[in-house]
């Protein structure tokens, strides 16, 4: 009986760590991600802007990327999948993240920037658009 007592109380504590560690940017963006491949346009939104002062502060911008993302998607099929491509970290505060979303198509790029000034990352920027032949690392 101890011994069960104690594996519940270490998964309890173990849970709790990792309930309290912050969300990383790369999970953020892949929840986002996942979110549109099931179709979650706005779900996936409100999760991505989740701690930004994007909704907020601009909220017919973020209407709009809702908007263009629906129309844009549904131009090339069905959602497949993702990839990353490149994750960049900018000094210890800002971390670049690009994806393709993979659809029948055609894919998208997508690129994200996160930005800790303390102690939790929000997303700062997102564009996206079907020009991948001219991704590639941004120079310092």
């Amino acid at each position: 009986m101890r011994k069960i007592c104690f594996i519940v109380m270490l998964v309890l504590i173990s849970t709790s760590v990792f309930a309290a560690e912050p969300e990383s940017p790369r999970s953020k963006a892949e929840n986002f991600l996942a979110l549109l491949q099931q179709g979650s346009i706005g779900t996936a939104y409100d999760q991505l802007f989740k701690g930004s002062s994007i909704a907020t502060d601009r909220p017919q911008v973020v209407t709009l990327l809702m908007q263009q993302t629906q129309s844009g998607l549904a131009s090339y099929g069905k959602v497949l999948g993702y990839e990353i491509v490149h994750e960049e970290q900018l000094g210890s505060s800002v971390v670049r993240l690009v994806y393709f979303l993979k659809s029948e198509k055609a894919p998208t790029t997508w690129e994200f920037y996160f930005y800790k000034p303390k102690s939790t990352w929000f997303l700062a920027n997102v564009t996206f658009n079907d020009q991948f032949q001219f991704l590639d690392k941004k120079s310092r």
